[in-house]
């Protein structure tokens, strides 16, 4: 659905578009009717694809900003979940997406460790604590 950028009329278009999206049947378009669980999705489904756009606008801004024709000598190795990844070039995403796997892994240890040592101690279980510091 087309959506207007002008100031006025922009939440009414948005939520026409949303609600009634017009979809082509055969030749011709028509407004399709959205139950609330479908505008949701149809609403997440924007989100997602208006935060895909800003952050490949960002990445690539960035990578041309750190872009050089000078000779690369030096390069970050970057220790992540699977061991170190040594590339010829680290791009801004791949950055990115070993920072990703970091949160993602942190998240897992919380939830499988620390969590779990909480679980014992509430259902009573002898169990020494394991201090696993503010990594997790």
């Amino acid at each position: 659905a087309v959506v207007s950028t002008q100031s006025t009329g922009n939440a009414v278009d948005m939520t026409k578009a949303i609600i009634k999206p017009r979809i082509k049947v055969g030749s011709e378009y028509v407004h399709k009717g959205q139950n609330a669980n479908q505008a949701k999705h149809s609403i997440h489904a924007l989100c997602k694809s208006i935060f895909e756009k800003i952050f490949k606008l960002v990445l690539d801004m960035c990578n041309e900003t750190l872009e050089t024709k000078l000779r690369k000598n030096f390069f970050i190795g970057v220790l992540d979940i699977a061991g170190f990844e040594i590339f010829d070039f680290n791009s801004f995403e791949q950055l990115c997406i070993n920072l990703t796997n970091e949160k993602i892994q942190q998240f897992f240890n919380h939830h499988m460790f620390t969590l779990e040592q909480e679980e014992y101690r509430k259902e009573g279980i002898k169990w020494d604590f394991i201090d696993f510091g503010l990594d997790l």
